[in-house]
């Protein structure tokens, strides 16, 4: 038999008892029993259940309500056992325990106080359940501790249930919360046990459990802690047989006692699949909750992400989860994200049959609160200003007063940490100490009422900027782990202060301060986005306050974090030139050497982003003298290399690549670790091999190049530094793979930039991202060129309209060739024209040649479509460009740049060939002799070699035509 609550139930005999009694009960409705007992607490649907009783027969569904209508008239007070869950179907909530008979002459057992109702699974606790089985079955005491909200109550009644199931134990469940005073607590006792028990004392109680082997289940004892501890190790000691389970707040610390630990549910980190995230038990709880009061919420993969991120910002808290979830009916999942940090006042409405404290989070919190002494709130309630983990040194900073006592502080933590209220963490032999963010909430809520929150505030940011400017960083709690623990900040405790700095409360000038210290940790976690948002509005604030209200050194801090995130998250590249500027007349009045050296380093990236050679030219000349005066010894070759940049970009490819390879040879003999101050976070030495990788391609050694970008992405990519990354995988590795024919390379590549600039936020890589993109569907023969040219022209648009024009000249040209394709030869002229006056006049010669190509091809074309005009028109076009291919291949020869050279040779190849000039064709193609590897992928390569066999072919046809002739 199995015990369903209060009936015995045989399935094999199918028969129903209470109390020995025989119960009556319709042939479908014990089926539809036991149906639902061997789903074991799983939810069934109507269907399911139909199928399994009436098997083959369409029944109406009231059939299957009214035989469950019947079972719940059968258990009477206990109906809710069967719980209909809306939307899905119906489950057996009940403990299916096997029914202990007792032998025909033994003494009755001994009666066991009724648990209060399972009203839902336990769910992700079974691990805890086995652990307090075993400690109950070799200690005789065991006092699960936790946080209020965490599940105690919950877990101790389904220990209580279990064992009573397995062993037959009788159970008398206790529960403590109106108890105050020692003899409520025996009365409390007494009541439980009665009618057994007459007299309430504590011998009495010891005599009562002495009777039989039982469990005792004291609920809630963390307010009556020391009567309970007294009155439990009494019991213990004169009762050895029986076992007691305690739940409270923190342990009772007597000698019998064995300790369960409750943590919070289980959550999942971000970024996880969707089947990932549903393991999660907190997400589950959540899930099972909410369909509870909304049986159709959170169907879709963006709602089970939200709910994990709920999860998480609860800290997998049981009691905020199921008070979350029960909102959800109202607000939607959204609608409970969004107002998470009002949580104090959102989570309320628990069950009505709950403890009042757990109607709601506030609740919760405050009979935990209440139970502090005067100095231990006050500490909990400062603590409150952390929003990470802290050390004893920022508690003493930021939460205590001048002179109070060390004794007195930790005693207060000890009882914080006690009472479940504060968690401590170990690193080695230093301990560290953290809020839960519903713990958090509650303390910042209880600071403000007591009207310190500006005065701790205050004191909190001024103790972040000093800790930050003594380390030089702040650290995540799982970063760097090799740095000091005492400096292990969560950067949230940073953003936190400059929040309230800036805030109507604050301290607008101590927020621009922390911001001067904030920005360089934030670009060190590669933070780049945030990093120019929160330099942007210090800088704003700056400019407001009156002159000398921030140091220099700030200024300099700010001014150039933010020109340097403008390259790759700002919508206004063009401003990091003045700013970079600012920083440079800064820096000579107050004779900074190194902000000079950052200055020089900055105002040459900006010429470069922008697409000004000349000027990148004379920023790294002068960093080039100035690298000769002083600085480390790692400057000059950096100022080598900045200067073989700006040549590579005016042209002269050959000299940029002797002086690229002579600075990573002297980097290396520097021993060089530090990171270029040129663009942020880019290793001098991956710098450089990816100039030379592009320069190796022009110079027609693509498998040279893809070595040379896998040297250049190495270090980076291992770390993931960012936007060192971005910046690489844009310029260098997707458009030159791409170049060289390995497409397979260049969409890895690419598929790692776009993940890269989406979780970054770099508005100028996406766009950058987005015209690669195209321009790699542009290989496959079945693009579609009107929907190219739609995803391209935009992109190509914003990047012009923030400024950036650097290394954006083979997006003209593409966008040039589909303008052509779709018939727009005046735009595509134009557009090209445009391209190339800029380039002469600004220095970027570079992509010149190829503008010159496009410029030839875009004639050409034309001149093939004019069949209504005359001769003299079409001869006008086909001369144009030809003069633009011949200035294409001269000016490529110039430059050593091979690839460009090949490119117009072979368009004015096929044009000629067209023109039965395929004797020139040959002519000019066979200056290609021996240049290049022929087995090569590369894609202008491939397409000589097909050039050579079609010339080949023309000739000889033409030989043989001679001769037969």
């Amino acid at each position: 038999m199995v015990q369903l609550g209060s009936l015995q139930v045989s399935f094999d005999q199918r028969n129903i008892q209470r109390n020995g009694v025989s119960l009556r009960i319709g042939a479908r409705a014990f089926d539809i029993l036991e149906v639902l007992h061997r789903a074991n607490g799983a939810i069934l649907s109507k269907d399911q259940i139909m199928d399994e009783v009436w098997p083959g027969l369409i029944v109406e569904e009231n059939r299957l309500q009214v035989h469950i209508a019947s079972l719940r008239k059968l258990f009477g007070a206990e109906r809710d056992l069967i719980k209909t869950v809306p939307g899905r179907g119906y489950v057996l909530v009940a403990q299916r325990t096997p029914a202990v008979e007792a032998p025909a002459h033994a003494e009755p057992s001994p009666q066991h106080a009724a648990l209060p109702p399972l009203v839902s699974p336990l769910i992700g606790r079974h691990a805890e359940i086995e652990q307090i089985i075993a400690q109950l079955e070799r200690e005789p005491v065991t006092t699960v501790v936790g946080a209020g909200g965490i599940g105690k109550t919950a877990l101790a009644l389904h220990v209580a249930s279990e064992m009573h199931s397995r062993y037959g134990l009788p159970i008398y469940f206790v529960e403590l919360a109106n108890a105050s005073s020692h003899e409520e607590v025996l009365a409390a006792l007494a009541h439980a046990l009665a009618p057994r028990l007459v007299d309430a004392q504590p011998s009495a109680v010891a005599e009562a459990l002495a009777a039989s082997r039982c469990l005792l289940v004291l609920d809630n004892a963390e307010h009556v802690i020391d009567i309970v501890a007294g009155l439990v190790e009494t019991l213990a000691a004169r009762n050895p047989s029986a076992r007691i389970l305690v739940t409270s707040r923190e342990t009772l610390h007597i000698r019998a006692e064995s300790v369960l630990r409750l943590e919070t549910l289980g959550v999942p980190a971000s970024g996880l699949s969707t089947q990932a995230l549903l393991a999660h038990p907190a997400v589950e709880l959540f899930l099972c909750h909410a369909r509870s009061f909304a049986t159709d919420c959170a169907g879709d993969e963006s709602s089970i992400a939200l709910v994990a991120d709920i999860c998480r910002r609860l800290d997998g808290l049981p009691l905020a989860i199921e008070l979350a979830a029960a909102r959800v009916a109202t607000l939607g999942v959204e609608g409970v994200a969004a107002r998470l940090d009002h949580r104090l006042d959102l989570l309320a409405g628990g069950l009505r049959s709950a403890l009042p404290r757990h109607q709601s989070l506030r609740a919760t919190f405050e009979w935990s609160y209440a139970l502090l002494d005067a100095a231990s709130r006050v500490l909990f309630r400062r603590l409150g200003c952390f929003t990470g983990t802290f050390t004893f040194d920022a508690v003493c900073a930021v939460a205590t007063e001048p002179g109070m006592s060390i004794p007195v502080i930790v005693s207060s933590l000890g009882d914080l940490a006690t009472k479940s209220l504060l968690n401590v963490e170990f690193h080695g032999p230093v301990a560290t100490y953290r809020l839960t963010e519903c713990a958090r909430a509650y303390a910042l809520d209880k600071l403000r009422e007591e009207g310190e929150l500006h005065v701790i505030a205050a004191r909190h940011m001024r103790y972040m900027q000093t800790r930050i400017e003594a380390s030089g960083l702040v650290l995540a709690p799982d970063s760097r782990a090799g740095a000091d623990v005492q400096a292990r900040f969560s950067l949230d405790d940073a953003r936190t202060a400059y929040e309230w700095a800036f805030s109507d409360d604050g301290d607008p000038a101590q927020g621009v301060a922390l911001a001067g210290a904030l920005v360089g940790t934030l670009l060190d976690a590669s933070l780049v986005s945030e990093c120019c948002e929160r330099a942007k509005r210090a800088l704003a604030v700056l400019d407001t306050l009156p002159a000398g209200s921030i140091d220099i050194v700030c200024e300099m801090r700010l001014c150039s974090a933010y020109a340097s995130t403008l390259m790759h998250a700002g919508d206004d590249v063009e401003r990091a030139m003045s700013l970079w500027q600012r920083v440079w007349r800064l820096a000579r009045s107050a004779q900074d050497d190194a902000f000079a050296a950052r200055a020089l380093c900055g105002l040459w990236n900006a010429a470069l982003a922008t697409g000004d050679i000349h000027a990148s030219i004379r920023y790294a000349t002068r960093f080039e003298q100035a690298a000769r005066r002083a600085g480390p010894r790692w400057h000059e070759p950096l100022a080598g290399a900045m200067v073989a940049v700006s040549l590579h970009a005016f042209g002269e490819h050959g000299q940029a690549r002797e002086r690229l390879e002579h600075a990573v040879a002297a980097l290396g003999e520097a021993g060089c670790t530090e990171r270029s101050c040129a663009t942020p976070d880019v290793d001098p030495l991956s710098f450089c091999h990816g100039a030379l990788a592009r320069i190796a391609w022009l110079e027609g050694k693509p498998a040279r190049a893809l070595q040379l970008i896998e040297q250049a992405l190495a270090p980076v990519r291992r770390e993931m530094l960012e936007p060192s990354l971005s910046y690489l995988l844009a310029t260098v590795a997707v458009p030159v793979a791409l170049q060289c024919g390995d497409t397979h390379a260049a969409s890895r590549y690419l598929a790692l930039l776009r993940s890269q600039v989406a979780t970054h936020r770099f508005v100028i890589w996406e766009d950058y991202a987005e015209c690669l993109a195209v321009q790699c569907g542009l290989r496959d023969s079945d693009s579609d060129g009107a929907a190219a040219l739609a995803r391209l022209e935009p992109a190509l648009l914003r990047l012009v309209a923030r400024g950036f024009r650097g290394a954006i000249a083979p997006f003209i040209v593409s966008w040039a060739e589909l303008l052509v394709e779709a018939g727009r030869f005046e735009a595509a002229a134009a557009r090209l024209d445009e391209a190339i006056q800029r380039g002469e006049t600004h220095g970027e010669q570079c992509f010149v040649p190829e503008l010159l190509r496009a410029r030839g091809w875009v004639a050409l074309q034309r001149a093939r479509v004019q069949d209504g005009a005359g001769a003299e028109v079409r001869a006008w076009y086909e001369a144009d460009g030809r003069r633009f291919m011949s200035a294409a291949i001269a000016l490529g020869s110039g430059h050593g740049a091979v690839i460009w050279r090949l490119r117009a040779t072979l368009d004015l190849a096929a044009h000629l060939i067209g023109k039965n000039a395929a004797s020139e064709a040959a002519m000019m193609i066979s200056g290609f002799e021996g240049v290049f590897d022929l087995n090569s992928s590369a894609p202008d390569i491939q397409r000589l070699v097909r050039m050579r066999r079609r010339v080949n072919a023309v000739c000889s046809a033409r030989v043989r035509a001679v001769h037969s002739g």
